[in-house]
């Protein structure tokens, strides 16, 4: 007898699925009929890539409308956004990512600084979500990012927006210009606090087993050490002695 796609189990079809991408499977298979209409429409697990392989604008809008639906947003749990190619894809996140309850994979690629920046100030601590990933397609792309902030001064605030998480990859490029940052007018947060040539951690993240650093400095690699001792996987590039003897940070005498 022979077997008709009717009668192929689910999971064969989320299977298949693996092999595109999100839009390619809404527009390939959600027309389909009423029992793939639901099958897509159940699809929790499939990671959704916004903005990647130079996706065209018109199928980063079909995603941004997609995804914005009550019916699909509370169900998402991997998420890649990029920055590279549409530079709005991080704002669009900013708005919507607080409607993602079940999150538990985000990666931000390319991510602008104004757009992470505001992520970081106006979300509520998230508990889904376990993994998150920063990382950049060009070495040159992270540095200009990141120009002139100071070591470790985003970590608290991602680990306090993350407090599950278990897995993080935080792949910034540490960089200062002719000028070092504390010459440039920056807030008073980015001061160093006394005796520090980081920005230290309050926020304790007691389930995270792996870390990944793109660019770090002796002095933070044996703060991170001691601060998270659990720390299964560590992996990290370590940065040349040279920018602090340059520039030697300023401190803050009130911290």
């Amino acid at each position: 007898m022979a077997t008709k796609l009717e009668h192929l189990p689910v999971e064969l079809f989320y299977e298949i699925f693996t092999y595109f991408q999100f839009h390619e499977v809404f527009n390939i298979f959600s027309n389909l009929n009423s029992r793939f209409n639901a099958i897509i429409d159940d699809i929790s697990t499939m990671p959704v890539y916004l903005c990647l392989n130079g996706m065209s604008m018109a199928v980063t809008e079909l995603y941004h409308t997609h995804l914005s639906q009550p019916n699909i947003c509370n169900r998402l749990t991997s998420l890649y956004v990029s920055d590279t190619l549409a530079i709005d894809n991080g704002l669009w996140l900013l708005s919507h990512i607080s409607t993602f309850i079940n999150l538990r994979h985000l990666s931000l690629i390319d991510i602008i600084r104004f757009s992470f920046e505001l992520i970081l100030n106006s979300l509520s601590p998230i508990n889904s979500l376990i993994m998150f990933s920063v990382r950049f397609t060009a070495k040159y792309r992270a540095a200009y990012t990141f120009l002139d902030v100071p070591e470790g001064a985003y970590y608290e605030r991602i680990f306090h927006l993350f407090p599950s998480l278990r897995v993080c990859h935080l792949l910034f490029w540490r960089h200062i210009r002719e000028y070092p940052y504390y010459q440039l007018g920056l807030p008073l947060e980015r001061v160093l606090p006394l005796g520090r040539a980081f920005m230290p951690i309050e926020t304790r993240l007691l389930n995270l087993q792996s870390l990944v650093l793109k660019d770090c400095s002796p002095s933070f690699l044996s703060y991170l050490l001691q601060y998270l001792p659990q720390l299964e996987q560590l992996s990290y590039e370590q940065s040349s002695s040279w920018l602090l003897q340059k520039y030697p940070p300023i401190h803050d005498d009130n911290k």
